[in-house]
């Protein structure tokens, strides 16, 4: 990787200073620990002395769910809430660098004024009321910092809401901070010249996932009780995955996505799509749901004006299982994981089939050349207005794209609508499959080859991206935890490609040793309500208590 100027060097020394210098002293932790930190740093927010137990009562919280029915029974109130993640928030910025701004001090006056309201009125303001909630870096919020991991763009300010923060608001929802993302966004690892690098709080030594890492970082922390982050090929998923974390990619343009930054506007070929991550499955629909209840089609032409209606979880359910793409053989805990995960399903009387890769490999010719259509031009110009420099995993990964053509660019964009067609079919052709007659409700799959990947590897993309090209909703579970006595290495494997020879040499037991696993759920178009029902079914039977 080249060396950043000194001039980019001085940009993100000083927005680093200035972002710690919103953490109050007595907030801080001692320099005698900071040098001293074990792989997994989760037991210093307990050790360090900095959070009362009531603060540790509160961020422990289950979920989300939990910390509101405690506001709104008065145990406790929304101030107290908010005090306690901030605090927490502020020790995860220094133990794994995940923030990128932050208003704590905006944040505990807005709980203040709940907590007056609730006063007065006895009721609270929405559905959110009180709760602190954390919003990735290119999400705009009114006052705070954008930057996609830019140091050009170390400055920058918005002066309004997106929509999706603006619904969180008016339901009673707190912003108090801005988490980080990689370099435009292209990476599923998060790190930058700007904010530097995150870190898995799990294992400091494997990464916190991408583009959404700083989100997936804080929320493991338990330094947020609820996130909002975006994905385009796997940013909210990847981060969720290896933090050990739910989270949901919605169909693109089911919630709104206006008020987020891009770089080069207008890709709308593989659009992102907006959702949240956090510690439950209720607590992913309430976000999803008060969404769709503030009707955000009138705001954003792009939203599709579909309300959200709820669906009971199935006794039973039909699933079918991908296990191997034929690209990349998932690590021994992720096959361990599902194989599990299935067996328990089966007992629980769930209908499982297998469900067939159905080309995967050729989804990637078409997705690769989509996400970089200029070859990223433009994100080269703007690492050149500063001498900033491309992170090794977008410089990889854009490594030998080319700037398409207008003719060249309709093609592969012909190439996905037929693919989305050939995929449609594909699972239609489930039914001769099933007892039921009908093709599978969702479809169970690896979220990635791996728990996670050690610092600045390129990992395989496609478990993530393929449902991206498809624009299928798609959910990460947490199927517990590597177990280096059990999940050892494959010796025996003989890898198909080169993404897979790279993932199998990268498994060291040692190293993911007590790293969180997921498993992906993946629905149909726009069936988002169905893929939560099937996924309540999956982790009620099969997943509950998994270490």
């Amino acid at each position: 990787m080249a060396e950043p100027s000194p001039s980019c060097k001085e940009i993100s020394q000083k927005a680093q200073e200035a972002l710690l210098a919103k953490i109050p002293s007595e907030w801080r932790i001692p320099s005698s620990i900071l040098s001293n930190l074990p792989r997994n740093v989760k037991p210093v927010f307990k050790s360090a002395g900095i959070l009362t137990p009531q603060e540790l009562d509160i961020t422990d919280a289950t979920d989300a769910t939990t910390i509101l029915e405690k506001i709104r029974s008065r145990t406790w109130s929304a101030r107290e809430v908010t005090v306690a993640f901030c605090k927490r928030a502020a020790m995860a910025q220094q133990l794994v660098k995940c923030l990128m701004d932050i208003d704590f001090e905006g944040a505990i006056k807005r709980a203040m004024e709940l907590d007056e309201i609730m006063e007065k009125t006895g009721q609270p303001v929405g559905p959110l009321h009180g709760l602190p909630v954390s919003i990735k870096d290119l999400t705009i919020v009114k006052g705070m910092h954008y930057s996609l991991g830019l140091a050009a763009w170390h400055d920058r300010k918005s002066d309004d809401d997106a929509v999706a923060v603006k619904s969180l608001r008016k339901a009673g929802a707190v912003v108090y901070v801005k988490t980080t993302m990689p370099q435009t966004g292209m990476a599923l690892e998060t790190t930058s010249n700007l904010w530097g690098r995150t870190l898995n709080p799990a294992n400091t030594n494997l990464s916190a996932g991408g583009s959404s890492g700083g989100e997936g970082a804080l929320n493991a922390c338990h330094g947020a009780p609820i996130g909002i982050a975006t994905d385009i090929g796997g940013s909210i998923r990847a981060p969720a995955a290896f933090n050990g974390l739910y989270g949901i990619k919605p169909t693109s343009r089911r919630c709104s996505y206006l008020g987020n930054t891009i770089p080069v506007p207008g890709q709308i070929a593989i659009p992102s799509a907006i959702g949240p991550m956090g510690r439950s499955l209720r607590d992913l629909e309430l976000i999803c749901e008060t969404w769709l209840q503030d009707r955000p089609w009138y705001a954003d032409p792009s939203v599709v004006p579909l309300p959200w209606v709820r669906q009971p979880a199935p006794q039973k359910a039909t699933i079918g299982v991908l296990w191997f793409d034929e690209v990349v053989m998932p690590h021994p805990p992720v096959r361990r994981a599902l194989r599990e995960t299935v067996d328990k399903l089966k007992a629980a009387g769930h209908e499982i089939v297998d469900f067939k890769p159905y080309k995967h490999s050729y989804s990637w010719d078409v997705t690769l050349p989509l996400y970089f259509p200029t070859a990223a031009r433009q994100l080269k110009e703007i690492l050149a207005q500063v001498g900033d420099t491309m992170i090794p995993s977008v410089q990889q990964l854009s490594k030998g794209t080319k700037e398409l053509t207008v003719p060249e660019l309709m093609k592969f964009q012909a190439a996905q609508v037929s693919f989305q067609q050939e995929y449609l079919r594909h699972w239609n052709e489930t039914a001769s499959l099933t007892s039921t007659g009908q093709p599978v409700d969702a479809i169970l799959c690896p979220s990635a080859a791996c728990a996670s990947f050690p610092h600045d590897f390129l990992p395989w993309w496609g478990y993530f991206s393929v449902w991206n090209l498809l624009n299928y909703p798609a959910m990460i579970l947490p199927a517990g935890t590597v177990n280096k006595e059990i999940d050892v290495a494959d010796q025996g494997y003989v890898p198909v490609t080169d993404w897979d020879k790279a993932n199998h040499e990268v498994y060291d037991p040692e190293l993911f040793d007590g790293a969180p696993i997921s498993l992906q759920l993946v629905g149909r178009y726009l069936e988002e309500e169905k893929l939560f029902a099937v996924a309540n079914a999956v982790d009620r039977d099969a997943l509950q208590g998994r270490v």
